[in-house]
C-alpha cells in the first residue's frame, strides 16, 4: 500500500488544514476558512434547536459554543493526522521500528503521525531516511502551530463572548424594550446623557460586529436568558434610538450624527451575525402618552412612524437574527 500518490494526497490535505486554520485564526478581515465555515453553519443549524441546545449533554459541556469550538479544533487535528499519515504511506520503509528496524504497518504509521503531531516524540518508531525525517519535523511544526493558534483563537473567542454579554447587559440595564431605554435616557432640555451612553454603546456594537466576522463561532455562545442575548439587546438599542430621534421637541432629539453612528453599528452587526428563516419585524415601538409624559419625553407619533419606516428593512434583518438565536423581539412573545 505504497506509492507517490499517497504523498500528494496527504500533502494536499495538510495544506488545506493549515490554510483553513491560519485563515480562521489570523486572517481576520477575510473571515473563516471554508472548512470552519461549513462546520459552523452545519452544526449551528443543529445546535440552535431547543431540544439540542437545552439537552443535558450540551449543558454539561457548557453549551453549543463549546461544542462548535471543540468540533472545529478537532477537525483541524483530524485533517493533519490523516494528511501526514498518508504521506508516510508513500514509501514501504518510511517508518520503521526503533528496536527491530522492521517496516511499520499502516496502523503503526497512523500512530507515529499522531504521536509526532502532538509533539510527544517518535514513540517506538522512527523515520527512515532524510526525506521522511524532514516530514516528521514538518508534522511536529504543524502540531505546534495548531496548538499555538488554537489556544490563541480560543482566548480571543472567550474574550469576545465576555464583551458581547457585557454589551447586552449594559443595554438591558437601561430597559427591557426600546421605549423603556429611551425613557430612561431622556433628560428634558438636554440630550447629553443619551448622546454619551449611545455613543459608547455604538462603539461597543461596532467592535462586536467585527468580532462576529472574525470569530464565526461567537454566535454559538447563546445565553439562556434573553437579557444577555446580543440580538435582542441590539433591537432594544435600535428602537430606543428611533424613539429618541422622534422627540416632539426638536431640542430633545438625538443629533443626526449619533443616530447614523448607531444605525451603522446595527447594520454591521446584522451583516455578520447568523440568520435563519424569513420572519418579519414586529410593528413600530409605541409609547403611551401617559407614560411618556411621566418620564418627561414627548414623542411625535408621525415622526416615529417615519423613522421606523426608514429602518424597516434593517429591523426585518435584525428580526431574523433574533429568530436565529431562538429569541423573541423585546417586548413581544411568540404565539
Amino acid at each position: 500500500m505504497t506509492g507517490w500518490w499517497w504523498d500528494v494526497i496527504g500533502l494536499t490535505i495538510v495544506a488545506f488544514a493549515v490554510v483553513d486554520e491560519a485563515r480562521t485564526t489570523l486572517a481576520v478581515a477575510s473571515g473563516p476558512g471554508p472548512l470552519t465555515r461549513l462546520i459552523t453553519r452545519a452544526m449551528w443549524r443543529i445546535a440552535r434547536r431547543p431540544a439540542v441546545a437545552d439537552s443535558a449533554p450540551v449543558r454539561v459541556v457548557g453549551g453549543p459554543g463549546v461544542v462548535l469550538v471543540a468540533a472545529t479544533v478537532s477537525a483541524w487535528f483530524a485533517l493533519l493526522w490523516l494528511g501526514w499519515s498518508l504521506v508516510l504511506l508513500g514509501d514501504e520503509e518510511a517508518v520503521v521500528s526503533s528496536s527491530s528496524g522492521a517496516p511499520a504497518s499502516v496502523w503503526e504509521r497512523f500512530y507515529f503521525a499522531g504521536y509526532s503531531i502532538v509533539t510527544l516524540g517518535n514513540g517506538a518508531y522512527q523515520p527512515s531516511g532524510a526525506g521522511f525525517q524532514l516530514v516528521t519535523v514538518a508534522a511536529a511544526l504543524s502540531g505546534m502551530l495548531l496548538i499555538t493558534l488554537g489556544v490563541s483563537y480560543l482566548t480571543s473567542v472567550i474574550s469576545a463572548v465576555v464583551a458581547k454579554r457585557s454589551f447586552a447587559s449594559q443595554v438591558t440595564g437601561f430597559g427591557s424594550t426600546g421605549a423603556e431605554m429611551a425613557a430612561g435616557l431622556a433628560a428634558p432640555g438636554t440630550t447629553v446623557p443619551a448622546v454619551v451612553s449611545l455613543s459608547s454603546l455604538s462603539s461597543a456594537l461596532t467592535t462586536l460586529g467585527q468580532q462576529h466576522r472574525a470569530y464565526p463561532l461567537l454566535h454559538a455562545y447563546r445565553p439562556q436568558t434573553p437579557e444577555l442575548g446580543t440580538a435582542p439587546a441590539v433591537a432594544v438599542l435600535l428602537d430606543a434610538v428611533l424613539v429618541l430621534s422622534s422627540a416632539a421637541d426638536p431640542a430633545d432629539r438625538l443629533p443626526s450624527g449619533v443616530r447614523r453612528s448607531v444605525l451603522s453599528a446595527v447594520q454591521q452587526y446584522v451583516t455578520h451575525a447568523p440568520t435563519a428563516g424569513g420572519e418579519q419585524a414586529p410593528p413600530a415601538p409605541e409609547l403611551e402618552a401617559g407614560e411618556t409624559g411621566r418620564q418627561g419625553l414627548a414623542v411625535d407619533a408621525a415622526q416615529l412612524a417615519e423613522q421606523t419606516g426608514a429602518c424597516a428593512e434593517l429591523r426585518d434583518e435584525l428580526s431574523r437574527r433574533i429568530a436565529a438565536a431562538s429569541y423573541d423581539w423585546p417586548g413581544t412573545r411568540s404565539a
